[in-house]
C-alpha cells in the first residue's frame, strides 16, 4: 500500500502492525543502497518522496480552502454550535501539517503546571504549538521553508472561511435557537444581508488557532473525564492521542520526557473545528496524531523518513474526544 493510500483508506490493523509492514517494505531499498555504495543518496531520495507524497496526498494543509464545513450540532444536547471542515474529495476530517515544535504541553510534568486561565482538574488538557518561520534547510523535510511559508498562509485562512462559509448562511436563516448563542443575542441579530453578517462576525470573531503575529500556529485537545494518571495508560492515551517517534514506534508521551520538545521537526495530523459557544465564535485546532520527524538542536535521535510513512494510516484510527457533539 502507497502512503497516499494508507494515508486516506480505512484500515483496522494496528499501528504496530503497519510499522512492521513499512519497515519490512523498505528492506529492499536498504540493501541496494549497500550495493550501491550510495546509501545517504538513496535515504535522500527516499525521504524526498515521503515528503512529497505527504504534501500531495487529500488532508495535506493547503487542501483546508476546498474543504467544506459540516454542522455536527447535536440540537438535543449540544452546549455549542460546532462545524468540522472536511477533506475535499476524500472524505473524512482529518488534515496534516509539518513544522517545527515552539512549545508543548504533553508529559506529565507539563500537564501539571497550571494553564493561565480556569479550567476543571477532571479533564486534561493538552496541547502542541507549531512555529511557522523558515528556518533555513531542515535534514528531516525537503523545501521546508516553501512548505511552512504556505502552512502559515492557510491557517490565516481559516477565520475567514468559518465565517462566509459556516455561520454566515446559518445566521441568515434567522434561528430562533442556536446552542451556544444566547437567545437574547439571536434576537437582536447579526444584520439584514449576508454581507451585514460576515462584517458582524467579522468585528466580534475570537480565536483563530493562532498568535497575534500569525507565525505560531496552537493545537489543543481535551481528554474529558480523564485524570493525568488515567492518561498514562496506553490504553486511554490511544482514545485521545497518539505520538510516535522518527522510527515509528508508539511513544508513552506523559512518562517519558521531552518525548516531543522545543526544535523538533513533528507531523501533526489535526481537525478543524468552527463552533460558537457561551456567546462567542471561535477556530479551534485539534489534535489527534503527533509524529517526531526530527530532533532538534542537541537531540539524540535523527528521523527516518522511510518509516515514517507508516503513520499516515493513522489519521483514520480516529476517536471522538467532544461530550455533547461528535
Amino acid at each position: 500500500m502507497s502512503t497516499v493510500d494508507a494515508m486516506m483508506s480505512p484500515s483496522d490493523l494496528s499501528l504496530a502492525t503497519k510499522v512492521s509492514a513499512s519497515t519490512a517494505a523498505v528492506e529492499p531499498a536498504k540493501k541496494k543502497a549497500k550495493k550501491s555504495g550510495d546509501p545517504k543518496a538513496v535515504a535522500d531520495r527516499k525521504r524526498a518522496a515521503f515528503c512529497h507524497q505527504i504534501r500531495t496526498a487529500p488532508g495535506w494543509v493547503s487542501t483546508m480552502q476546498q474543504g467544506t464545513w459540516k454542522n455536527v450540532t447535536n440540537p438535543e444536547r449540544s452546549k455549542r454550535t460546532l462545524f468540522v471542515l472536511q477533506v475535499p474529495d476524500a472524505g473524512g476530517d482529518q488534515f496534516c501539517t509539518i513544522g517545527k515544535v515552539f512549545r508543548s504541553r504533553l508529559s506529565r510534568e507539563e500537564l501539571m503546571t497550571p494553564l493561565p486561565y480556569d479550567t476543571s482538574d477532571e479533564h486534561t488538557e493538552m496541547s502542541l504549538s507549531l512555529g511557522l518561520r523558515p528556518c533555513g534547510t531542515n535534514e528531516f523535510w525537503t523545501q521546508y521553508d516553501d512548505d511552512i511559508s504556505n502552512v502559515a498562509s492557510c491557517f490565516q485562512g481559516l477565520r475567514e472561511k468559518a465565517i462566509e462559509e459556516a455561520f454566515v448562511p446559518l445566521l441568515a436563516e434567522k434561528p430562533d435557537k442556536m446552542p451556544g448563542m444566547p437567545d437574547s443575542r439571536l434576537k437582536r441579530g447579526f444584520g439584514k444581508t449576508k454581507k451585514d453578517i460576515s462584517t458582524s462576525l467579522d468585528s466580534i470573531w475570537g480565536g483563530t488557532g493562532l498568535n497575534g503575529e500569525g507565525d505560531i500556529v496552537n493545537f489543543k485537545r481535551k481528554a474529558y473525564s480523564t485524570s493525568i494518571d488515567d492518561l498514562a495508560q496506553p490504553d486511554v492515551a490511544a482514545k485521545w492521542m497518539h505520538v510516535v517517534d522518527e522510527r515509528g514506534d508508539r511513544v508513552n508521551f506523559v512518562d517519558q520526557p521531552q518525548s516531543v520538545r522545543t526544535g523538533d521537526t513533528v507531523l501533526v495530523w489535526y481537525r478543524v473545528l468552527a463552533q460558537a459557544c457561551a456567546g462567542n465564535f471561535h477556530v479551534s485546532l485539534e489534535p489527534r496524531q503527533i509524529m517526531r520527524v526530527g530532533r532538534g538542536a542537541n537531540g539524540g535521535a535523527t528521523g527516518s523518513a522511510g518509516l515514517a510513512a507508516a503513520l499516515a494510516a493513522a489519521m483514520d484510527d480516529d476517536h471522538d474526544d467532544t461530550e455533547d457533539d461528535v
